[in-house]
Order: C-alpha cells, then structure tokens, then sequence
C-alpha cells in the first residue's frame, strides 16, 4: 500500500443496508497494520463494523479502514503532518481512514492520554472518533468545525446533511445545493 503502512492482514467486508430499494452497500476494506495478529484484526475489525452499521454510509462508496498500533501511531501521525493526539485521521482523496489501536484496546499510556485530551470515556471515544471521520468521508469536508457538527448529526441520527456552498462566478457564495445521507430502511 502507500508509504503510510506496511500491512500484515487485510479483510474485505461489506456493510449492507436495508430495504429493496437501498443502494447497493458500500465496500468497505478493512486493514491492519504489522505487528497486529489474525486474531486482533479480526476482532478489532468487527468492532468497527459494528460501530459503522449504526450509521447510513451507502454515499460512502468504496473505502479502506486502516487499523494502527498505538505503537506505530506517532510516528503515522508525523509522517502525514497529523496532529499526535488525534486517534484517528482520513486522506479524503485516498479515501482511506486511519485508527489508532488505543481506540479498540487499553494501551497504557496512551488510553490515558486520550482520556485526558478527549474527556471521553474509552468505551464511547471509538464512535466519536469513527463519527468525527464519517462527517470528513460522507461531507467531503476538511473544516473541523463543519465536521464536528456533522459527526453530532451522525451519533444523533446515524445520518447527516451536508451542506456544500457551490458557487457560480459572481453569485457572492450563496448556497446553491445541499447533499444528504438517507437514513435506512427498516
């Protein structure tokens, strides 16, 4: 892959949504960096899963989900110019999002870290943070203002609207369209 990562074990998912008329499920990939075993990616990878199913992702489109050891997260995070204290970050144009293992599994001194920075508790911080990078990923967002309040739309909702200023020349920024996540289909 890219010069981000080297991977031992990669899987392929999908995440279906509802309905007869849904859109097709997106195809969500699923990667874990060396040093984690079969076992840890398989089981740290159903977690998030399990956390994107609460969400409508089917705008999503094809993405990669890439699973770090803490060990191996700051030096990530200085490669990319990412801020150290983030446990998560996407490449929107790679279409790629980035998690820290302390995430999915205590890992002193980084769970504490992240305990402190984020006043979360470590049980609700993985659907923050998978939130908070779906409201870059379905918005095509980069502002973190913008973002926080579509990862809120999202834990509220399990969906978004983003709205997008499309301008034309001379029209002064008016917004002109919005785009919207359907929520799913029972």
């Amino acid at each position: 892959m890219r010069w981000l990562v080297q991977l031992a074990v990669a899987a392929r998912f999908t995440i279906a949504a509802g309905g007869p008329d849904a859109v097709p499920p997106p195809a969500f990939h699923f990667y874990c960096n060396v040093g984690y075993t079969t076992s840890e990616c398989a089981s740290q990878s159903k977690r998030l899963r399990d956390v994107l199913s609460a969400f409508e992702v089917s705008r999503l489109g094809e993405w990669n989900w890439i699973l770090v050891r803490s060990d191996d997260w700051r030096s990530i995070l200085y490669r990319a110019h990412r801020n150290p204290d983030s446990p998560a970050f996407t490449i929107l144009d790679l279409h790629e999002t980035f998690l820290e293992e302390a995430l999915f599994a205590y890992t002193p001194p980084r769970s504490r870290t992240l305990l402190e920075e984020w006043r979360l508790p470590l049980d609700q911080l993985l659907r923050f943070a998978v939130s908070h990078e779906l409201g870059h990923a379905l918005c095509h967002e980069t502002s973190e203002v913008l973002t926080d309040a579509y990862a809120t739309q999202l834990r509220r909702t399990g969906m978004t609207m983003c709205t997008a200023p499309v301008t034309r020349p001379g029209d002064r920024g008016t917004p002109t369209s919005a785009r919207t996540t359907r929520p799913p289909r029972l």
